[in-house]
Parts: structure tokens; sequence; C-alpha cells
């Protein structure tokens, strides 16, 4: 039995893939990542989004959709604004600059810090060309005690990541958030500081699933260097349990008619590229 086991002790890495591949291709999609984002200066975007929320019984409450833009501050700052909402109820302050409009906003960005994610230290190679090339990334409990929360949070995640054999850009991510580093902060508006109100942007906590995918927008002026990786669609079910109150959406109140215990996301995207002597400065 012992040379037996000798044999599976020598498989087993060439399986997973040597730690030091998996390092290195993690390295580039960090690099890539941080490439496309000094990108996004010559692109806006809308995006939908829509929420459901669930209760016992397979009881459901669902919220009208909201439509957002970016919008460009005054002082060259970028903000999302409510574009429409799915029920006809006029965005607040649609008719207003956007300096008025961005104080009901929310921040474009997923529910955890993508570039945290990706300098875990613990990253296997599931496969590579001529398959996709795909990482599983587990949770780190060092980097979990970090008192920076884009920090502790993406290292409370497990998640797959697929890598465009191309760029090593990160296109689609699976995950699940598996650890304590997400908890909650204070960050709740102050017109919606009573305790019966859930702020959505709080709500990715253990036991969240999600996953993402990204779709290269190839630059309409054959400039490849101003081509954009932009998140197309996002899923979350995230686990929340209350028994009464009320959701706080892009800073519209939702009383829930329902127990909540979870609440299903989605998110779709569409960008559109500034001309081409146009950025934000």
């Amino acid at each position: 039995m012992r040379p037996i086991l000798l044999v599976i002790l020598l498989a087993s890495p060439a399986a997973g893939g040597p730690p030091d591949d998996a390092r290195a291709l993690l390295q580039r999609a960090i690099s890539a990542f941080q490439r496309n984002q000094e990108q996004e200066i010559h692109w806006n975007w809308t995006a939908t989004e829509e929420r459901t929320l669930l209760g016992k019984d397979g009881a459901e409450q669902k919220l009208p959709e909201v439509t957002v833009e970016s919008v460009i501050r005054s002082d060259g700052r970028r903000c999302n604004a409510v574009l429409s909402w799915g029920d006809g109820t006029a965005p607040y302050l649609i008719d207003s600059d956007p300096d008025s409009r961005c104080q009901a906003t929310e921040a474009f960005r997923p529910a955890f810090d993508v570039s945290e994610l990706l300098k875990s230290n613990h990253v296997r190679l599931v496969s590579r060309p001529p398959k996709d090339i795909v990482l599983t990334i587990l949770p780190d409990k060092e980097r979990e005690k970090a008192t920076d929360r884009r920090v502790s949070c993406a290292a409370s995640i497990r998640a797959t990541v697929a890598l465009d054999p191309l760029t090593s850009f990160p296109r689609q991510i699976d995950g699940e958030l598996v650890g304590s580093g997400c908890a909650p902060t204070a960050e709740v508006p102050l017109h919606y500081g009573r305790e019966d109100v859930i702020n959505t942007r709080l709500s990715f906590q253990k036991g969240a699933k999600f996953y993402m995918t990204f779709e290269l927008q190839p630059d309409r002026f054959q400039n490849p260097q101003r081509s954009f990786w932009i998140r197309v669609s996002e899923h979350y079910e995230m686990p929340l349990v209350a028994r009464t109150g009320a959701m706080v959406v892009w800073g519209r109140r939702f009383p829930m008619t329902i127990g909540l215990q979870r609440v299903v996301k989605d998110v779709r995207t569409v960008a559109r590229e500034f001309g081409t002597e146009t950025t934000i400065r």
C-alpha cells in the first residue's frame, strides 16, 4: 500500500496545478483588472436592478425595478443617480442638476472589492488552456482579521474565477461568502436612520451567494487601448432575517409585507463610450 500512496501524493499537485502557476495567473488577473479600471474614464453606463424579497413558505415581494445612470458632478467626480422606476414613480430630483441628483445615490460597484479578492494568498489552478483558465480562491483567515473592511470582506469569500485566455482578465466570478469579514458598518443614510429600516448596501453577509459576468466592450474608434471590460450582469442571493420594517433602495423606502428571509438582486448593465476627445477630469 505504501507505493500506491506515494503515487497518489505525487499525482495530486499536477491535477490542481503547481501553486506557483496559480499565483502567477492570479497576478496577471490583478494587473489586467487594474489596467481596465484606468479605462473607465472613457465610458459611461446605465444599470437596471431588480430585487425580490423571499420569505417563509415561498412568499415573495417583488420591488419595482430601478434604472440608474452614471452622472458627472460639477467637479468631475461621478455618482450614480436614479433614471427611472419600473412602477412609474418619478426619480428623486430627476430634473435637477447632477450635484442635486447625487444626494440619493449608491455606489456602482460589486458587494465586495474584486481587486482585494484577487490578492488572496490561497489560490488553486483548476484548469488551463486548451480549456478555460479557471482558478479557485479560498478564504484567507489572516486577511479576514484586517481592520480594512474591503480586505476582510474579500478574504471571507470562496470563489471560482474564469480568466480570459487572451488578456487574463477575470471575466466571470462565482462565489459564496463563508466567513464573517463583511460585518455591517454604520453606513446608513441619516434620513433613514430608524432601526426598522434595512439598507441593501449592508445585506451582503455570511451565507450570501453571487456570480458576476464581465464582457469586453470594444472601442468604436479602433483604439484597443480604450476597450473596456464591464460587469454586464450580477446576481446575488443574500440571507437576511427581518420580521417587520422597511427596505431602502436608492433612497426610496419600501415597507416589507412579508417576513424577510432572503434578498435576491439581479443587475444588468449597458456601457456607452464617450467621444474620442471626451474624458472626465
